[in-house]
């Protein structure tokens, strides 16, 4: 985050406090439907209208700094292989052979030499040319030209690395990311390293996960026993680029920050920065280190979340520096993530599976979480438009 927006975001969190209150974020109580969660016809729209159309987080540059370093899908809706090439390129491709589609490479793998099939030992170079053919002479008319790997759009801005589901004529990470894009690049996210990465399968929609992250409301309650000391009179300023939200949420000490000329004050030393990067994103800013939330719908009730944890690594260069890192991520990971937020998500989604409640009803320090639904509600209206805009043209 610039200085300028820094400055600015500590007043609005001294104002915040001194009122008693959160930004306004929707300004009124609202509902959504509990169907939005459960319906399979809903989740199908969703997979083929909002994931497919817009762009996808895939992990940090610095996971593919280097020649031969790849990052492979996690999500096996979506197999793509990123991976940088011995001349510099970032280039990404769909995870599957040109043969007969057999995966190429193992989810694990993290460094290649060169793209190889375990079914039939086809070989790719880094560039996603076809290299060589197993006993060539039984394709006798083969043209190596025309079967490379199937290209995957793949851009990489502020230290992160994004891919494109469904080729468009634009694939502008910085337009679609808007100032928060500037804010990646301040925060040094390129300069952080990935200490470890979970890989969770949660019983319950990937919208009820991520919504969870989106309101501070429940932090006292939830949270009582881990994070609420830190948040005591918590208040938290909120802004938005389209579909994309950025939290501020002042921690126990705000006020200490006046002690502390204008320019010299860090907002992270005083407030948690959180991101929503639409659609399945969540990147939470720690004063020392960073968690990467993905949220990777698998059906209306079943989600993989994978949670990577990034530092910079001349703060834990000291003989202890690992131990507490590990220390971070279990807290964070398990004790918060896990065992409070994302549980009682699953007993939420447990409860509609019974019937009951036919909507959750939303209060005013709720509001993103309807907003996040309208975004998303908005996706599959604009993404089935142009479906119908381009039949009509083919006419």
């Amino acid at each position: 985050m610039q200085r300028d927006i820094q400055i600015q975001m500590f007043k609005r969190l001294f104002a915040l406090r001194a009122q008693g209150k959160h930004d306004d974020m929707l300004g009124e109580v609202s509902h959504i439907p509990t169907s939005v969660y459960t319906s399979s016809d809903i989740f199908a729209e969703e997979r083929q209208h909002v994931f497919n159309k817009h762009p996808l987080l895939a992990g940090p540059s610095s996971n593919v700094a280097e020649p031969g370093q790849c990052i492979v899908s996690d999500w096996d809706e979506y197999p793509f292989i990123i991976v940088r090439g011995g001349d510099g390129v970032l280039r990404a491709f769909l995870n599957q052979c040109r043969h007969r589609g057999a995966e190429l490479v193992a989810r694990e793998t993290s460094r290649l030499k060169a793209f190889v099939c375990p079914f039939h030992g086809w070989s790719y170079g880094l560039d996603g040319k076809l290299r060589s053919v197993t006993q060539a002479r039984q394709f006798p008319d083969l043209q190596k030209e025309n079967y490379g790997l199937h290209p995957v759009p793949v851009a990489e801005l502020g230290g992160l690395v994004w891919v494109l589901p469904e080729e468009q004529p634009e694939f502008d990470i910085a337009a679609y990311l808007g100032p928060f894009a500037d804010d990646l690049k301040s925060f040094g996210i390129s300069d952080h390293v990935s200490f470890t990465q979970s890989r969770i399968v949660k019983k319950a929609n990937w919208k009820l996960l991520i919504q969870t992250y989106l309101e501070g409301y429940h932090v006292p309650y939830l949270h009582a026993e881990t994070l609420a000391g830190a948040f005591r009179k918590g208040v938290i300023a909120f802004d938005r680029h389209g579909p994309h939200f950025r939290l501020c949420a002042g921690r126990t000490n705000l006020l200490d920050a006046r002690e502390i000329p204008e320019q010299d004050r860090r907002i992270l030393d005083f407030a948690s920065v959180y991101y929503s990067f639409f659609p399945n994103a969540f990147f939470i800013m720690h004063p020392d280190y960073v968690s990467l939330n993905l949220f990777h719908p698998l059906s209306a009730d079943r989600t993989l979340w994978t949670h990577e944890l990034l530092y910079r690594p001349e703060l834990y260069a000291d003989e202890t520096g690992m131990d507490r890192l590990q220390k971070r991520f279990s807290f964070t990971n398990d004790a918060v993530f896990d065992n409070e937020d994302f549980e009682v998500s699953v007993g939420v989604q447990n409860g509609m599976a019974r019937g009951g409640n036919t909507v959750h009803t939303l209060g005013l320090e709720e509001g993103l979480l309807t907003l996040f639904q309208m975004n998303v509600d908005a996706a599959i209206a604009q993404s089935l438009q142009s479906t119908d805009s381009a039949k009509t043209a083919s006419i």
